[in-house]
């Protein structure tokens, strides 16, 4: 992909003087502009599902270290789609960041996927026929410095927001209109952080499903959802998972081992050891997160299916891959007990192990670990979650009805492992955390003159670390929390009208009233919006009407 585009950059580099090539007239102005700034601007053919779009990636020319004169370079990315009906100059500019990467689904198909999604990426640009400009953050797929494993001190915020800001005040030679920034759950934080360092830049910002930390141990997430599962059969379920994976410890955790792969050394048996405690304290969360009681009570009779063709009953192999695997999903559990019944489940009471302190490597990180990521987060988040960003922490006190013994097992897990971070990344484990950006950045929020607005889903895991009220003056900062929507929230689903109208007329206060009356009942007719998100296997569908859709619409089993 990456061969690709450069390939696609050439091209259209070697025939920038003419407009034949299908270099928009935007894209001509924007290098006129900056000349010696962009290093290459590629325009997409044309996609005839989306004929009112076109859509460039361009490649920013950005320093490693914006205060120091003569520092290292790289390219930093960003893809902005037009419509075409829309004068590009005048137009809404709606900026989204993920925090990460840019999407794959975009930079294969950016005209059509961006024509046919309607969600919290987009909902907004397509409100006000907006130019829309999704960037990406530094340290992340091409947008990475060379070598970027061996200095990973660059990977900061600030640095960050002087990243975009660069670009942004380029991109404002060329699109004159108003400007929005928006984005969701990482992106969110980082549409926050941008507005810490350069309020300006924007005329409104708009973090959805935001979580802010702390600290590095945070727990308040955890408490609610413990406490703000959609029932109590659910929640009941979900903490029968976890108190089983403490009491039956010693037969459940050799099987979890045997699903954790062939390394038998001490150093992988500790991890393995931290990773099973980790999973039973956080057990739950990317459920709660992600789905909706309706998804959750179907799955569970499918569930119940899939082990009585088995003939399987609840028990230590069922409950060990719900475990390894975060998943109460058991559609994948089949494959795994052809596999585990080799080995017979373990009854015996398991010798008590030495645990050591595993995570006193020494900090350093090769290139194989940079790139081996199973998610688009990566290592550079890693890295800012442990160092500026904070992340939340294991906890034991709702497991037991004895605080005593609650207390013993929350001592030993800080004193053996000390934070989920350091379990899952353990090269990262001697970086400290500071809350120097966390107190800024508040500071900032509740004293801003530039209207934000926070959107959250309730029945959203990360809303437990949802910015704290406190930070919200109510006047040009607003927060609201969306009854029946996870942690893909978005106004466009239309629950609590209400809610939704308020956001609406927050945004149009700033923004302007949009080109054409596009209400949440017609967002949701084009949209088809009455459906319902999930998370399956890893990733996320549409379910509607009793089929299920990929992001971009295309059906699938």
């Amino acid at each position: 992909m990456r061969k690709l585009l450069m390939m696609l950059c050439l091209l259209c580099l070697a025939g920038m003087n003419a407009k034949a090539d299908g270099t928009p007239q935007w894209a001509m102005d924007l290098l006129n502009k900056n000349a010696g700034l962009i290093d290459s601007i590629a325009a997409y053919h044309s996609d005839p599902k989306a004929p009112d779009y076109t859509t460039c990636v361009v490649y920013y020319n950005q320093p490693l270290q914006h205060a120091v004169p003569g520092s290292p370079r790289f390219h930093m990315r960003a893809l902005v789609t037009v419509n075409k009906n829309v004068d590009y100059q005048t137009a809404v500019n709606h900026v989204f960041c993920s925090g990460y990467n840019i999407m794959d689904q975009y930079l294969e198909r950016p005209d059509s996927t961006f024509r046919f999604t309607w969600d919290d990426a987009t909902e907004i640009a397509h409100r006000y026929n907006a130019n829309f400009i999704q960037i990406e953050h530094r340290y992340f797929r091409y947008s990475s410095p060379d070598k970027c494993w061996e200095q990973l001190d660059d990977c900061r915020a600030e640095e960050a927001a002087q990243d975009f800001h660069a670009l942004f005040e380029a991109l404002k030679k060329v699109f004159k209109g108003k400007w929005v920034m928006s984005g969701v759950s990482k992106g969110g934080i980082t549409t926050l952080l941008h507005h810490t360092f350069y309020p300006a830049d924007m005329d409104i910002f708009v973090p959805y499903a935001a979580p802010f930390f702390d600290s590095d141990r945070d727990r308040n997430m955890q408490k609610y959802w413990y406490n703000n599962g959609w029932s109590k059969e659910f929640r009941d379920m979900y903490m029968a998972v976890r108190q089983h994976g403490i009491q039956r410890l010693n037969t459940i955790f050799p099987i979890y081992e045997k699903m954790g792969g062939g390394d038998k050394t001490q150093a992988k048996r500790d991890t393995l050891y931290g990773l099973y405690l980790a999973g039973i304290s956080q057990y739950g969360y990317t459920d709660h997160a992600y789905n909706d009681t309706t998804t959750i009570r179907r799955q569970m009779a499918k569930n119940l299916e899939i082990m009585k063709k088995k003939g399987l009953a609840y028990g230590d192999t069922v409950y060990a891959f719900m475990l390894m695997k975060d998943a109460f999903s058991l559609d994948s559990l089949p494959q795994w007990i052809d596999t585990l019944r080799k080995y017979p489940e373990s009854r015996a009471e398991m010798p008590k192990m030495a645990v050591r302190r595993h995570h006193v490597r020494p900090f350093g990180i090769k290139e194989a670990q940079w790139f081996d990521t199973t998610d688009s987060t990566g290592q550079g988040y890693e890295y800012q979650s442990k160092c500026e960003l904070g992340y939340f922490d294991a906890s034991f006190d709702l497991l037991f009805d004895d605080p005593k013994t609650a207390e013993e097992w929350q001592k030993f897990w800080s004193d053996k492992y000390s934070c989920i971070r350091d379990v899952y990344t353990p090269f990262f484990s001697k970086l400290t955390y500071s809350r120097a950006l966390y107190d800024r950045t508040m500071e900032a929020t509740k004293n801003t003159t530039k209207p934000i607005i926070l959107i959250y889903g309730e029945d959203d895991a990360w809303t437990g670390a949802a910015i704290k009220d406190q930070f919200v003056n109510g006047t040009n900062v607003r927060k609201v929390i969306l009854p029946d929507q996870n942690h893909l929230v978005s106004y466009t689903s239309g629950t609590d009208a209400d809610k939704c109208k308020q956001i609406l007329q927050f945004l149009d206060q700033t923004l302007g009233t949009p080109p054409t009356d596009i209400s949440i009942s017609t967002v949701a007719d084009k949209a088809k919006a009455d459906c319902r998100k999930v998370m399956q296997g890893g990733k996320i569908y549409i379910l509607r009407n009793n089929k299920k859709y990929t992001l971009t619409g295309v059906e699938t089993d």
